[in-house]
């Protein structure tokens, strides 16, 4: 339940199955839940019953046991894994014997989204269809058969629910106000977890080179242990037009309150945090990585031609000397295309077809 796009996702999901009569919906956490640590668990709606296992940081194969008896007492009529918990539901799998649908996402490139013992693990079980993958993004898709080969068949859009302003909406307008210049200064939101993959030091070197544009850029993301060194470096280096707020539980009024959305990830799957700013009539300006160049299209927003700074200043120069009538036009089509392709309810209206699919 760490702070990430995937584990929104899952607890979106959980919470919009929920509201389909005749569902049981538990949401079952590997690790203890801790405060700050992980999402808050007032996003998981009351109907959803949830459920923490304790597992220990690192390799656990005992934590094996502790899974199947978890399955074997709830029962369930479908198990849907995100991440890397469908490892520990293997030996799970192999002991209940009762029927049920085993469904796994695969929420990046395949080679991203698990390592190499990982995947020779999912490739038994797909291929012998004892777990159904599911990609969530074109490029996802094609990555997966490509390591998966053809037993991988399903493509489900990720979705997200719509970006609406929190009881902290106010406080969060007077915060993003007092670190413009002015009233006509564009906010740039980058919504991502301080690490390499995000590459949100190739953000701060476009926005060294743009420092007498009336622009910023807030940048909304924790990290982990692991990338402290990397987050003290960014901060150590950051220009005066960056700022960091850290991780928060509002996204949403941030965007809400953002001109642009803006990602340069090295590699993606296909960002929720994406969706998110779409439905919000926020512009993206990405790098062309993973499911985002199935998303963004001329009529949507900005792709860089590459990852390179050379490439990235262009596609948000592109953006700053938008006119305003186009912009209008970009943030109208992002909104039908969201509503149209990636909001929650009509991705989880898909995994409940798939869940009856026999």
């Amino acid at each position: 339940m760490g702070w990430g796009g995937a584990q929104v996702f899952c607890i979106q999901l959980c919470n919009e199955l929920a509201k389909n009569p005749g569902y049981e919906v538990t949401l079952i956490s590997m690790y203890d839940h801790a405060p700050g640590k992980h999402l808050p668990l007032s996003l998981v709606d009351s109907s959803v019953k949830f459920i923490s296992l304790g597992k220990k940081q690192g390799v656990n194969p005992a934590f094996v046991f502790t899974v199947y008896r978890t399955l074997k007492e709830i029962k369930p009529d479908v198990v849907h894994t995100h991440l890397h918990a469908a490892y520990y539901c293997f030996y799970a799998y192999n002991r209940l014997k009762y029927p049920f649908r085993k469904v796994h996402t695969l929420h990046n490139l395949a080679r991203q989204d698990a390592p190499l013992h990982g995947r020779k693990l999912l490739k038994y079980f797909f291929k012998r269809n004892i777990i159904e993958a599911v990609a969530i993004s074109e490029e996802v898709y094609k990555s997966a058969v490509k390591e998966y080969g053809a037993c991988v068949k399903t493509l489900i859009y990720h979705g997200s629910k719509a970006v609406q302003p929190s009881d902290t909406f106010a406080e969060t307008q007077r915060l993003v106000n007092g670190l413009k210049n002015n009233a006509e200064t564009k906010v740039l939101l980058n919504v991502a977890r301080i690490t390499r993959q995000k590459n949100q030091k190739l953000l701060l070197n476009v926005m060294r080179t743009l420092h007498e544009q009336n622009i910023i850029v807030i940048i909304v993301g924790g990290y982990v242990p692991e990338d402290k060194n990397l987050y003290n470096e960014l901060v150590s280096q950051k220009p005066s037009n960056v700022h960091f707020v850290g991780k928060v539980s509002n996204v949403g009024d941030y965007l809400l309150c953002a001109d642009a959305f803006v990602l340069t990830s090295i590699f993606e799957g296909l960002p929720i945090s994406l969706l998110e700013a779409l439905s919000a009539g926020v512009i993206p300006v990405c790098t062309p990585v993973g499911g985002i160049v199935n998303v963004i299209t001329k009529d949507i927003g900005f792709l860089s031609g590459d990852i390179s700074k050379e490439a990235y200043l262009k596609a948000l120069k592109l953006y700053l000397n938008t006119s305003e009538f186009d912009i209008i036009r970009l943030q109208d089509n992002g909104k039908k295309l969201y509503n149209r392709k990636f909001s929650i309810h009509a991705c989880a209206s898909a995994y409940d077809r798939l869940y009856h699919t026999a």
